[in-house]
């Protein structure tokens, strides 16, 4: 390799290096104003591209967000950040990445789901702890849904005040605990007691239609429930769009 050829290939670099470094400057309130339409869902934006910070909304569930750019990520050809997403005492925090080939990836995401928060997506006296969740990642593109999920759950329960058939119901939960996986194409959460016993089935599938099923065994919690099918048998299941369970 002669002296001349070195040094384009050195050039070419800075010259992307540079390119990057402009890009990473811009004002992440001006990229989001011109790609962005749909601009009702973040407000009060502020920072560059490199790190900032912006407050959101989506349905009553509203809360503040912070990034910091991975930029060796984007030698991949994908766009990934550190994040932190808060609403109340609800925390997220973890790695977000999307890629040339419109794939979304999830990784090693840390947090919590708090009462109040809960009780703005299902209008109900939640327990006074907060579901946690450690080391969760998934992949997901809308052709393929969801592949190489991974992660725990683990909710303390307690009493559980909710409204059916326009009556109050109270539920004593349990302690439980989640595995997340994926099954052709779908996330699956498996919700289990503390003596690894099934309690409730939760799927997204790729088209974000959430399946939510209630065994046997987790209605006998419900002191006025007197149904007598089989522990493991799955006595209610709803379905609904994921995005209409948060309006």
């Amino acid at each position: 390799m002669n002296n001349k050829t070195k040094n384009f290939r050195w050039l070419m670099l800075a010259i992307v290096a540079f390119f990057i470094f402009v890009v990473l400057q811009v004002p992440a309130a001006w990229l989001i104003a011109k790609f962005y339409k749909n601009g009702q869902f973040l407000h009060n934006v502020s920072g560059n591209v490199w790190q900032g910070s912006a407050d959101w909304q989506k349905g009553n569930l509203r809360g503040s967000l912070n990034w910091q750019l991975r930029p060796l990520e984007l030698l991949l050809l994908r766009l990934a950040a550190d994040v932190d997403v808060h609403s109340g005492n609800t925390k997220l925090s973890g790695t977000a990445s999307y890629s040339m080939n419109k794939t979304i990836y999830m990784r090693d995401m840390q947090g919590q789901f708090a009462p109040e928060t809960l009780k703005k997506v299902a209008d109900w006296q939640w327990p006074s702890n907060p579901i946690q969740f450690k080391d969760m990642q998934f992949k997901y593109k809308k052709t393929q849904g969801f592949n190489h999920a991974d992660g725990n759950l683990l909710w303390s329960g307690g009493e559980l005040l909710y409204t059916f058939a326009q009556r109050q119901e109270r539920m004593n939960v349990p302690v439980l605990s989640a595995k997340l996986t994926d099954e052709s194409g779908q996330l699956v959460i498996d919700v289990r007691d503390n003596r690894e016993q099934r309690m409730m089935n939760i799927k997204l599938d790729p088209d974000l239609m959430i399946d939510v099923q209630l065994t046997q065994r987790m209605l006998l919690n419900v002191p006025s429930y007197d149904g007598n099918a089989g522990l493991d048998t799955y006595v209610i299941s709803t379905r609904q769009p994921l995005m209409g369970a948060m309006n």
